[in-house]
């Protein structure tokens, strides 16, 4: 059944994507989790302390990610279908939760604070991806034409586009399962990444 607090983890995250995390309060999260409040307050300090360790929760899968599809392994686009995937995933979690952090300055600012050190931020997501399409720049996989960090911004908007669209709308506007969204992005970007 896991710990006390994966499964506070676990109840957040449900409250989370049924109510968004301006509406759920630490009452509700004890409450699924049979717990009192106090009860709660044992393993976190603040309801945002819990949209944290969500956040560091799903961070392993994301860094497994890029450690398994590294460059010069196996193709590109192989590697650049498994690695949208891992980021559309990503973004998935974060935007709930950043709704929230954007509206408050100050938490803002908390979460900024929590999450960099960690390299748990947005734009982690953007130095891993350059990282690796750097790396396969110089083994000559991918041409030195977008530079590279203008490749990630290609790659990295169109999930970005996809996850809001998706928490916004609450339905996927493309009618597409997250194999065939990656596989798209990546067969109508590659072309143009593949040296002349």
């Amino acid at each position: 059944m896991g710990t006390t607090r994966e499964r506070i983890l676990e109840a957040a995250e449900k409250l989370l994507l049924v109510k968004g995390s301006a509406h759920v309060t630490t009452k509700e999260i004890a409450r699924a989790v049979g717990l009192s409040e106090s009860a709660l307050y044992r393993h976190f300090d603040h309801k945002e302390d819990i949209f944290f360790a969500l956040m560091a929760e799903h961070l392993p899968a994301f860094h497994e990610a890029f450690q398994t599809h590294q460059a010069g392994t196996v193709t590109v686009r192989e590697n650049l279908v498994a690695l949208v995937l891992v980021v559309a995933s990503y973004y998935e979690q974060l935007i709930p939760m950043g709704v929230s952090f954007l509206a408050d300055k100050d938490l803002l600012i908390r979460f900024r604070a929590v999450t960099q050190p960690l390299g748990m931020g947005p734009q982690n997501v953007f130095e891993h991806l350059a990282t690796y399409l750097e790396e396969e720049q110089r083994l000559g996989r991918l041409g030195q034409h977008p530079s590279a960090l203008t490749m990630a911004t290609l790659l990295l908007g169109p999930c970005f586009q996809r996850a809001f669209n998706r928490q916004f709308m609450g339905f996927d506007p493309l009618h597409q399962t997250e194999q065939q969204f990656a596989e798209e992005v990546v067969q109508g970007l590659l072309p143009a990444m593949l040296p002349a």
